[in-house]
């Protein structure tokens, strides 16, 4: 199981999740526009959240608060989850949950996909990161192909058509050493 580090990028601090964001994230996984591509909202309460993070705060995480470094503000959650059975070697997906006060077409998703991308290959020692859209999420389709993931093949989640893209890190080095 990873645990994922903190990360600070010029505009955010991706941080561990605290008790105290548990009724933001009870917000956040409860709103049908946030949830529309992600399985829909949760039916969970505000407690099953607190509990969920201080259950973690505890152990291994995969998953961060996404926070505007300035104000500290929170914007959605971020982090990794493993899937098994999209690649044919161990591969870890790339989630990223930004709520409706989160300015739209700011570059914030992109931040964060590089960060965690970098992260995953550099700290953890991830050898392949994935990202996994319904082929209706036009935003999450996109923001694959900025963050340097190619199009492996088309599949169904959750009932609905999907797409699976894919960056290896020796992909990521080649990239990275030419930039």
């Amino acid at each position: 199981m990873l645990t994922l580090p903190q990360i600070e990028t010029p505009r955010l601090f991706l941080r561990f999740l605290k008790v105290e964001d548990a009724a933001d994230c009870h917000a956040l996984e409860t709103d049908p526009e946030v949830k529309q591509f992600l399985g829909g909202p949760s039916r969970k309460s505000v407690q099953f959240y607190r509990s969920q993070i201080a259950e973690r705060a505890a152990g291994v995480s995969t998953t961060l608060a996404v926070t505007l470094k300035k104000t500290g503000e929170f914007l959605g959650r971020c982090g990794f989850t493993e899937y098994r059975e999209f690649v044919e070697t161990v591969g870890w997906e790339i989630n990223i949950v930004l709520g409706r006060q989160c300015p739209k077409k700011q570059g914030y998703a992109t931040e964060i996909g590089l960060a965690l991308i970098r992260s995953g290959f550099d700290t953890l020692g991830c050898g392949t990161i994935l990202g996994v859209a319904e082929t209706a999420n036009i935003a999450s389709l996109k923001l694959c192909e900025k963050l340097g993931m190619k199009h492996k093949r088309d599949t169904v989640r959750n009932g609905r058509a999907a797409r699976i893209y894919a960056i290896e890190r020796h992909t990521y080095q080649m990239r990275s050493s030419t930039s």
